[in-house]
């Protein structure tokens, strides 16, 4: 008798499994595949949005610093005679300063006399290194100049479209005040 029940024992756990176990882990097996398969594709979804907003953000941070620079290399000293000897021989470049960095970061440093207050008979000066406009090869950034001359303050305004979908249009803004404004003279500046 005890053979006989040994034996059963033996053949019961050599059978497997049954079918309808085999269907359950297999339906488990597919639900967790499928759940990695989309996180997979989400994760290199999400790589692609972080790799191009990067790209966006270099971008807008190595023209903020070419801006800066020119900033810099914008001197008193730099500014051409027909910018600074205006109406009743006051300096138009430093009664507007903001105006005029504003002006010539639209013109990428090349200042021509008639492109500053209708100036005409003077030769192009190149006040500081021309630089292009940040972009990257999938996102377009419109950047903007405006001043304002009562607080003397350019505002250089970057505005793209997010890389993520669900953002939308981002902006990053820069504020700087003219560096050649601190060497003009009171009456340099005033408007008399």
């Amino acid at each position: 008798m005890a053979s006989l029940l040994t034996t059963l024992r033996t053949n019961k756990t050599q059978k497997g499994f049954t079918l309808i176990e085999t269907l359950i882990a297999g339906v488990l097996l597919t639900l967790v595949m499928t759940a990695v398969g989309r996180m997979g594709v989400s994760a290199l979804a999400g790589s692609s949005n972080l790799a191009e907003r990067r790209r966006v953000e270099e971008a807008i941070e190595n023209h903020i610093q070419l801006v800066q620079q020119a900033d810099s290399l914008l001197t008193y000293d730099q500014i051409p005679a027909g910018h600074k000897n205006g109406e009743n021989g006051a300096s138009r470049a430093c009664r507007y300063p903001a105006e005029y960095l504003a002006t010539a970061l639209e013109q990428e440093g090349a200042m021509n006399a008639s492109n500053w207050r209708g100036d005409a008979g003077s030769n192009g000066t190149e006040l500081f290194p021309a630089f292009q406009t940040p972009k990257t090869k999938t996102t377009e950034i419109e950047t903007t100049y405006s001043f304002d001359e009562d607080k003397a303050i350019v505002t250089v305004t970057y505005n793209f479209d997010a890389p993520e979908s669900n953002i939308g249009k981002e902006t990053r803004s820069l504020e700087l005040s003219p560096n050649f404004q601190s060497y003009c003279t009171p009456y340099e500046a005033s408007a008399s």
